[in-house]
């Protein structure tokens, strides 16, 4: 017995060796199974100073020259907490990373050109803390061409040119994954970009459809009730709620407010949109930003299980859930 006594703590010690081989073995895996998707991504952001909670929204914006269209090119993109990329100017994808995170695939070829092409990504967070990974593979020229991270600038106002005079080199780079909260984002093919998916024209509301509510805000009917992506138009800066309640009413103001989440956007930006695909038959907006426009891009619904922001779940589509400054980001 004095022996073995003697002998537990090697056990031990070769028991806690083994685990962390293990663990290293585990972590490597991954790695590899991830970089063979994203490569050298980081994933950046536009501050670290995480202490003062407000949302914040970032652009990021990188030109990639090709020789020729591509016959294919495979963009991977997860953004922390909503993103909205551009392709040449014309929105490609779009989605949003709660529950979980997920890395988005889209072909993007029919969007890219001989020359100069430019990628744009627009990442939206309630607070502080945020992230975007994306990564392209363009066949016929190499895997990963493309990858957030130095080859990208931060924009702090809203354009989709190839520069700006503002541009900055990126400010933050988390690192390349896994990455707390993030982990590995699990791969989610979308077989259409979000231009491929809308084939019929928008519904939009007219401006005397857009009505002042009695405590503050608006109420922005649409002519019928449209399953698609809500566009949002601001004139001016300002924050802006925004509650988008199923049905067609009568809804309790008050139960709105509560349920409305930050339309963050960032400097100079008019144009908002929904990244989640839904029913919208009236839309709230609270804040000091009034609303001057909105349409619904039509989504027909033999697309609708698999188009840019909807996550497929065990019994439908997952819904997004609601933005608040003290949600943690898991």
């Amino acid at each position: 017995m004095q022996d073995l006594s003697r002998r537990q703590p090697f056990f031990l010690l070769v028991f806690a060796v083994l685990l962390v081989l293990s663990a290293v073995g585990i972590h490597g895996f991954w790695e590899r199974e991830l970089s063979h998707l994203t490569g050298p991504a980081q994933w950046i952001w536009v501050t670290d100073e995480l202490g003062a909670l407000h949302p914040q929204g970032a652009l990021f914006v990188a030109t990639l020259h090709l020789d020729g269209p591509p016959p294919s090119a495979l963009l991977k993109v997860c953004g922390d907490r909503e993103y909205l990329v551009y392709v040449n100017g014309t929105p490609a994808a779009c989605g949003w990373s709660r529950p979980g995170f997920r890395l988005d695939l889209y072909d993007v070829a029919h969007l890219l050109k001989q020359g100069d092409n430019v990628i744009a990504a627009e990442v939206r967070s309630p607070t502080p803390a945020g992230a975007l990974l994306l990564a392209l593979d363009v066949d016929g020229v190499g895997r990963n061409v493309l990858v957030s991270g130095p080859a990208f600038v931060a924009r702090p106002r809203f354009s989709l040119a190839a520069h700006d005079p503002l541009d900055v080199a990126v400010p933050v780079e988390w690192g390349g994954p896994p990455r707390f909260p993030w982990g590995y984002p699990k791969p989610l093919s979308h077989p259409r970009t979000l231009d491929e998916v809308i084939v019929e024209d928008a519904v939009r509301a007219e401006p005397s459809a857009i009505r002042p509510l009695p405590d503050g805000g608006w109420e922005v009917s649409l002519p019928r009730p449209v399953f698609g992506y809500l566009w949002l138009e601001f004139k001016g800066e300002g924050l802006a709620f925004v509650a988008t309640p199923d049905g067609e009413g009568p809804f309790d103001l008050r139960w709105m407010r509560g349920q409305a989440h930050f339309a963050v956007r960032i400097r100079g930006q008019s144009r908002w949109l929904e990244p989640e695909p839904r029913k919208f038959s009236k839309v709230y907006v609270f804040g000091v930003q009034r609303p001057v426009g909105a349409e619904v891009w039509p989504l027909s619904e033999e697309v609708s299980s698999t188009a840019p922001g909807v996550v497929p779940g065990s019994f439908g589509p997952v819904p997004r859930t609601r933005w608040t400054t003290q949600t943690h980001p898991e």
